[in-house]
């Protein structure tokens, strides 16, 4: 079980049992101090929640962009650094680079309060400085690598390296990993994941909203009492991309809310950072979604570039268990994948070219393409120019009850599940 799941457990206790108390003191009947109490029940589950050492702080009040705009009134934010005080409050300015998530609490999530919420949350869309200072080119090759499964091509190079539809997507996880993170958080309202889902579509369709905008407007995570929508870019959860070209962008959960809060978090913080991986356990497991949106690069009958979106809708009965934590672990490999990754580890690059290569495969009775299919679909390896390149930054290649196994090892994970596996042989 890794760390975030532990703590989101602890969390979850505390949190139920301070919504009790709260209930004692709702009978004051009066809306904004109901509301405070429900903001400052979050603030103090965040900050058990934050990493001490840092220089990051709980906060609430406006963000202000370079050009001088500023946003609603934020509920609650995790900040970096002093911000600047508004005079008789407790509140504060922080410039936008200055913001590591944004979240808009709500005692109740329900229609009205969502729509709300979510047009806040395109203003800090809208607000964002997309400086490329602010970019972390760690988390985005991450994220662009478990997203399009190929390796992250320079800026120059993107119009000619990828199709359309991948050019989009690149760019829109150019634009996320710059975005603070962006969290609705609703301590009550639907009271089931499927509720919640045909809920927010028909808002989406009946406001035309559902075609055209990028996925990256949308929030990162909605929590709607125990029930949860949550972005699949890879930031940490990841959405495949179909046959067709569609992504699975969006999803949906009835996992511990507190849990999938956490790794969004998490995830923000230790690429800012650079902070140790160690802090989500031995990741060995992780939490599955129920697809819910799915968008492909769509070009608008005006020429505008936009977002085709799909509602992939689920039958009530289907949605009534939780998915499920999918174990982990490390891609098994055939003979000649094998051969492959072990050259690629020793020399980083095999072009398709090389005398004798084509007739090897043959003799193996097996095509480059399906070689070059299974690796690509195993997230081992990148083909581009004839060239096959590790899609990894630490692969690793061990043989374990006589089959051959590789993976990226640069977490530990690697290693974590070989220990696992050892452990339970004793």
């Amino acid at each position: 079980m890794n760390d975030s799941l532990t703590i989101s457990d602890f969390l979850q206790s505390v949190m139920n049992k301070e919504k009790e108390l709260i209930k004692k003191y709702e009978i004051v009947r009066h809306g904004p101090t109901i509301g405070d109490m429900y903001e400052g029940l979050t603030s103090d589950l965040l900050n058990k929640a934050i990493f001490e050492g840092l220089d990051v702080r709980i906060a609430s009040g406006k963000i202000k962009n370079k050009e001088g705009e500023f946003s609603n009134e934020i509920d609650c934010m995790i900040v970096e650094g002093e911000g600047e005080r508004i005079p008789y409050t407790d509140k504060y300015i922080y410039d936008m680079t200055q913001v590591i998530a944004v979240l808009e609490i709500k005692k109740n999530l329900y229609i009205d309060n969502l729509i709300d919420s979510y047009n806040k949350m395109k203003k800090i869309y809208n607000l964002s400085d997309l400086d490329p200072e602010l970019l972390n080119m760690r988390g985005f090759r991450d994220a662009f690598r478990h997203i399009v499964k190929a390796e992250l091509p320079s800026y120059e190079e993107v119009q000619t390296s990828l199709d359309y539809n991948k050019q989009i997507i690149y760019h829109n996880l150019l634009i996320e990993e710059m975005l603070p993170v962006r969290i609705i958080f609703g301590y009550y309202g639907y009271k089931t994941e499927y509720a919640l889902r045909e809920a927010f579509f028909r808002y989406l369709s009946n406001n035309s909203n559902i075609t055209g905008h990028s996925p990256a407007v949308f929030p990162d995570l909605i929590i709607c009492d125990n029930s949860s929508l949550a972005k699949l870019d890879a930031m940490p959860y990841i959405g495949r991309i179909d046959e067709k070209g569609y992504w699975d962008f969006y999803g949906s959960s009835i996992h511990n809310p507190l849990l999938l809060l956490l790794e969004f978090i998490w995830t923000k913080l230790s690429y800012r950072y650079n902070l140790n991986s160690n802090i989500f356990g031995e990741d060995l497991e992780f939490e599955s979604f129920h697809p819910y949106l799915k968008g492909k690069a769509h070009r608008m009958d005006d020429g505008t570039l936009g977002w085709e979106i799909r509602y992939q809708y689920i039958e009530k009965s289907n949605l009534s268990h939780e998915p499920s934590f999918i174990e982990w672990e490390p891609a098994e490999l055939n003979e000649v994948e094998w051969f492959v990754v072990n050259w690629l580890c020793m020399y980083g690059e095999l072009n398709i070219n090389k005398p004798g290569f084509r007739n090897w495969l043959d003799e193996k009775t097996v095509t480059l393409e399906t070689m070059i299919e299974g690796l690509t679909q195993k997230n081992l390896i990148a083909f581009n120019n004839d060239q096959i390149t590790l899609l990894t930054d630490q692969c690793q290649v061990v043989t374990l009850n006589g089959k051959w196994y590789a993976a990226e090892n640069k977490s530990g994970r690697l290693t974590n599940w070989i220990n696992k596996i050892m452990n339970n042989r004793e």
